[in-house]
Protein backbone atom coordinates (compact mmCIF):
# COMPACT_ATOMS: atom_id res chain seq x y z
CA UNK A 1 0.00 0.00 0.00
CA UNK A 2 2.69 2.22 0.50
CA UNK A 3 4.75 1.49 -2.23
CA UNK A 4 1.80 2.27 -4.13
CA UNK A 5 0.92 5.59 -2.54
CA UNK A 6 4.70 6.63 -2.94
CA UNK A 7 4.54 5.29 -6.78
CA UNK A 8 1.80 7.96 -7.18
CA UNK A 9 3.59 10.80 -5.50
CA UNK A 10 6.76 10.47 -7.83
CA UNK A 11 4.33 10.28 -11.39
CA UNK A 12 2.22 13.64 -9.63
CA UNK A 13 5.61 14.67 -8.98
CA UNK A 14 7.13 14.36 -12.68
CA UNK A 15 3.86 15.54 -14.38
CA UNK A 16 3.98 18.53 -12.59
CA UNK A 17 7.50 19.32 -13.18
CA UNK A 18 6.65 18.23 -17.35
CA UNK A 19 4.31 21.41 -17.54
CA UNK A 20 6.16 23.65 -15.54
CA UNK A 21 8.93 22.70 -18.56
CA UNK A 22 7.05 23.74 -21.04
CA UNK A 23 5.43 26.61 -19.51
CA UNK A 24 8.61 27.88 -19.00
CA UNK A 25 9.09 27.30 -22.76
CA UNK A 26 6.52 29.16 -24.22
CA UNK A 27 6.80 31.95 -22.32
CA UNK A 28 10.89 32.49 -23.16
CA UNK A 29 9.43 31.80 -27.21
CA UNK A 30 6.55 34.70 -26.99
CA UNK A 31 9.60 37.23 -24.84
CA UNK A 32 11.76 36.24 -28.06
CA UNK A 33 8.75 37.30 -30.37
CA UNK A 34 7.70 40.40 -28.57
CA UNK A 35 11.44 41.61 -28.74
CA UNK A 36 11.30 40.98 -32.55
CA UNK A 37 8.33 42.78 -33.05
CA UNK A 38 8.83 45.73 -31.11
CA UNK A 39 12.49 45.90 -33.01
CA UNK A 40 10.59 46.35 -36.10
CA UNK A 41 7.94 48.90 -35.10
CA UNK A 42 11.21 51.04 -33.84
CA UNK A 43 12.96 50.46 -37.15
CA UNK A 44 9.69 51.88 -39.06
CA UNK A 45 9.35 54.47 -36.22
CA UNK A 46 13.36 55.89 -37.36
CA UNK A 47 12.10 55.97 -40.68
CA UNK A 48 9.48 58.91 -40.96
CA UNK A 49 8.09 60.53 -44.16
CA UNK A 50 10.15 64.22 -44.03
CA UNK A 51 7.28 66.68 -45.51
CA UNK A 52 8.90 69.27 -48.06
CA UNK A 53 9.63 72.57 -46.38
CA UNK A 54 8.21 74.05 -48.72
CA UNK A 55 5.18 72.72 -48.16
CA UNK A 56 3.36 75.90 -47.99
CA UNK A 57 4.21 77.39 -51.02
CA UNK A 58 3.66 74.38 -53.05
CA UNK A 59 0.34 73.91 -51.78
CA UNK A 60 -0.21 77.64 -54.03
CA UNK A 61 0.60 75.82 -56.87
CA UNK A 62 -2.52 74.25 -58.34
CA UNK A 63 -1.69 70.81 -59.22
CA UNK A 64 -3.11 70.28 -62.82
CA UNK A 65 -2.35 66.95 -65.56
CA UNK A 66 -2.80 67.10 -69.50
CA UNK A 67 -2.04 66.07 -72.38
CA UNK A 68 -1.77 69.50 -73.88
CA UNK A 69 -2.04 72.42 -72.18
CA UNK A 70 -1.32 76.19 -74.14
CA UNK A 71 0.76 78.67 -71.97
CA UNK A 72 -0.12 82.58 -72.80
CA UNK A 73 -0.56 85.66 -71.61
CA UNK A 74 -2.84 87.93 -71.86
CA UNK A 75 -3.71 91.44 -70.07
CA UNK A 76 -7.36 90.49 -69.77
CA UNK A 77 -7.02 86.63 -69.30
CA UNK A 78 -7.44 85.12 -66.05
CA UNK A 79 -5.96 81.70 -66.78
CA UNK A 80 -2.33 82.48 -65.77
CA UNK A 81 -3.26 85.14 -62.72
CA UNK A 82 -2.25 82.91 -59.89
CA UNK A 83 -1.31 83.62 -56.41
CA UNK A 84 1.08 86.45 -55.71
CA UNK A 85 3.86 85.01 -53.47
CA UNK A 86 5.22 87.26 -50.95
CA UNK A 87 9.17 88.57 -51.16
CA UNK A 88 9.82 85.83 -48.50
CA UNK A 89 8.55 83.10 -50.43
CA UNK A 90 9.98 84.38 -54.05
CA UNK A 91 12.94 83.86 -52.66
CA UNK A 92 12.98 79.74 -53.84
CA UNK A 93 13.48 81.27 -57.02
CA UNK A 94 16.69 82.27 -58.86
CA UNK A 95 18.24 85.62 -58.23
CA UNK A 96 16.99 88.33 -60.49
CA UNK A 97 13.00 87.70 -60.75
CA UNK A 98 11.76 89.68 -59.05
CA UNK A 99 14.63 92.09 -59.44
CA UNK A 100 11.93 94.63 -62.16
CA UNK A 101 9.49 95.03 -59.60
CA UNK A 102 8.49 97.54 -57.04
CA UNK A 103 5.11 96.75 -55.46
CA UNK A 104 4.42 95.82 -52.07
CA UNK A 105 4.75 91.75 -52.63
CA UNK A 106 7.02 90.14 -55.17
CA UNK A 107 5.16 90.21 -58.15
CA UNK A 108 5.88 86.38 -59.21
CA UNK A 109 2.69 84.53 -58.77
CA UNK A 110 1.88 80.93 -58.77
CA UNK A 111 0.10 79.26 -61.41
CA UNK A 112 0.19 75.93 -61.51
CA UNK A 113 2.01 72.25 -61.15
CA UNK A 114 2.37 68.81 -62.51
CA UNK A 115 4.18 65.86 -62.58
CA UNK A 116 6.91 65.55 -64.81
CA UNK A 117 8.58 62.67 -63.41
CA UNK A 118 8.64 60.66 -59.96
CA UNK A 119 11.25 62.86 -58.43
CA UNK A 120 10.28 65.94 -60.34
CA UNK A 121 7.21 69.03 -59.90
CA UNK A 122 6.55 71.29 -63.07
CA UNK A 123 6.27 74.68 -61.62
CA UNK A 124 4.31 77.31 -64.10
CA UNK A 125 4.76 80.95 -62.22
CA UNK A 126 3.75 84.48 -63.90
CA UNK A 127 6.97 86.93 -63.30
CA UNK A 128 7.85 90.16 -63.50
CA UNK A 129 8.83 91.82 -66.99
CA UNK A 130 9.98 95.28 -68.06
CA UNK A 131 6.71 96.64 -67.55
CA UNK A 132 4.86 94.23 -65.09
CA UNK A 133 4.27 90.83 -64.90
CA UNK A 134 4.25 89.47 -68.19
CA UNK A 135 6.22 86.52 -68.28
CA UNK A 136 5.44 82.90 -67.43
CA UNK A 137 7.96 80.39 -66.98
CA UNK A 138 8.63 76.99 -66.41
CA UNK A 139 10.20 75.92 -62.98
CA UNK A 140 12.00 72.29 -62.22
CA UNK A 141 11.50 71.45 -58.65
CA UNK A 142 13.55 68.20 -57.15
CA UNK A 143 11.34 66.43 -54.74
CA UNK A 144 13.75 64.30 -53.51
CA UNK A 145 16.14 66.86 -53.08
CA UNK A 146 13.49 69.31 -51.55
CA UNK A 147 15.22 72.13 -54.04
CA UNK A 148 14.48 74.23 -56.88
CA UNK A 149 16.75 73.55 -59.83
CA UNK A 150 18.25 77.09 -61.05
CA UNK A 151 17.56 76.73 -64.87
CA UNK A 152 13.95 77.61 -66.04
CA UNK A 153 12.46 78.39 -69.44
CA UNK A 154 9.95 80.76 -70.98
CA UNK A 155 7.16 80.10 -72.13
CA UNK A 156 5.57 82.80 -72.56
CA UNK A 157 5.99 86.40 -72.91
CA UNK A 158 3.39 89.51 -73.88
CA UNK A 159 5.46 92.94 -74.10
CA UNK A 160 5.81 95.79 -76.56
CA UNK A 161 7.18 99.40 -76.74
CA UNK A 162 6.41 102.47 -79.29
CA UNK A 163 6.56 100.21 -82.50
CA UNK A 164 7.95 97.04 -81.14
CA UNK A 165 5.87 94.20 -80.53
CA UNK A 166 7.05 90.45 -79.17
CA UNK A 167 4.91 87.60 -77.95
CA UNK A 168 5.52 83.97 -77.31
CA UNK A 169 3.30 81.23 -76.82
CA UNK A 170 4.04 77.47 -75.59
CA UNK A 171 1.77 74.68 -76.14
CA UNK A 172 3.12 72.18 -73.22
CA UNK A 173 2.57 68.52 -74.37
CA UNK A 174 3.08 64.70 -73.31
CA UNK A 175 4.70 62.31 -75.99
CA UNK A 176 3.73 58.66 -76.87
CA UNK A 177 6.65 57.79 -74.57
CA UNK A 178 5.30 60.03 -71.41
CA UNK A 179 8.18 62.66 -72.23
CA UNK A 180 7.44 66.29 -71.53
CA UNK A 181 8.00 68.97 -74.43
CA UNK A 182 7.29 72.10 -75.27
CA UNK A 183 6.35 73.76 -78.69
CA UNK A 184 7.01 77.25 -78.95
CA UNK A 185 6.26 80.30 -81.13
CA UNK A 186 7.83 83.51 -81.33
CA UNK A 187 6.05 86.26 -82.90
CA UNK A 188 7.78 89.57 -83.30
CA UNK A 189 6.84 93.19 -85.48
CA UNK A 190 7.90 96.54 -85.73
CA UNK A 191 5.55 98.77 -86.92
CA UNK A 192 6.84 102.05 -88.87
CA UNK A 193 4.13 104.42 -88.64
CA UNK A 194 5.50 105.58 -85.14
CA UNK A 195 8.67 107.11 -86.95
CA UNK A 196 6.68 107.99 -89.71
CA UNK A 197 3.04 108.82 -89.91
CA UNK A 198 2.63 108.01 -93.72
CA UNK A 199 4.09 104.76 -93.23
CA UNK A 200 1.84 101.86 -92.67
CA UNK A 201 4.11 98.84 -92.92
CA UNK A 202 4.59 96.21 -90.52
CA UNK A 203 7.84 93.87 -90.29
CA UNK A 204 6.87 90.53 -89.21
CA UNK A 205 9.26 87.69 -87.39
CA UNK A 206 8.11 84.38 -86.77
CA UNK A 207 10.20 81.53 -85.02
CA UNK A 208 10.02 78.22 -83.97
CA UNK A 209 11.24 76.18 -81.26
CA UNK A 210 11.10 72.60 -79.85
CA UNK A 211 12.51 71.97 -76.27
CA UNK A 212 12.65 69.12 -74.14
CA UNK A 213 11.03 70.53 -70.51
CA UNK A 214 12.56 66.87 -68.93
CA UNK A 215 16.11 67.88 -68.84
CA UNK A 216 17.45 70.25 -66.66
CA UNK A 217 19.01 72.78 -69.02
CA UNK A 218 15.63 72.87 -71.38
CA UNK A 219 17.45 71.60 -74.55
CA UNK A 220 16.55 72.76 -77.85
CA UNK A 221 14.96 69.53 -79.76
CA UNK A 222 14.41 71.24 -82.83
CA UNK A 223 14.90 74.55 -84.82
CA UNK A 224 13.62 73.39 -88.14
CA UNK A 225 10.89 75.94 -89.32
CA UNK A 226 9.89 74.02 -92.15
CA UNK A 227 9.05 70.44 -89.96
CA UNK A 228 7.50 72.05 -87.05
CA UNK A 229 5.23 74.31 -88.92
CA UNK A 230 4.02 71.33 -90.55
CA UNK A 231 3.70 69.31 -87.32
CA UNK A 232 2.18 72.31 -85.36
CA UNK A 233 -0.11 73.22 -88.03
CA UNK A 234 -3.24 72.99 -86.40
CA UNK A 235 -2.31 74.77 -83.29
CA UNK A 236 -0.48 77.58 -85.38
CA UNK A 237 -3.79 78.42 -87.32
CA UNK A 238 -5.31 79.24 -84.01
CA UNK A 239 -3.13 81.94 -83.57
CA UNK A 240 -4.67 84.38 -86.13
CA UNK A 241 -1.37 85.37 -87.90
CA UNK A 242 0.02 84.49 -91.22
CA UNK A 243 2.58 82.05 -91.35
Amino acid sequence: MNNRFVHGLWIVFLFGFLISCGNSNVKEVSAAEEKKKDSVLVESADKPVIPSKYAALLEKFKPISFDTLKVYYKYTGKRFDGKELTLKEAKIFPIGITENYFGKLSGVYACYQFQIDSTTLGLIARTPSEYESSSIKLFLFDTKKDVLLKEYFELSQDIGDAGDYYNRTSWLFKTKNSQIQSFVYDYSSYYHGVEDTTDETVDEWHSYFLIDCMSPKFDTISKNETQLKKRFKRVLKKENRSF
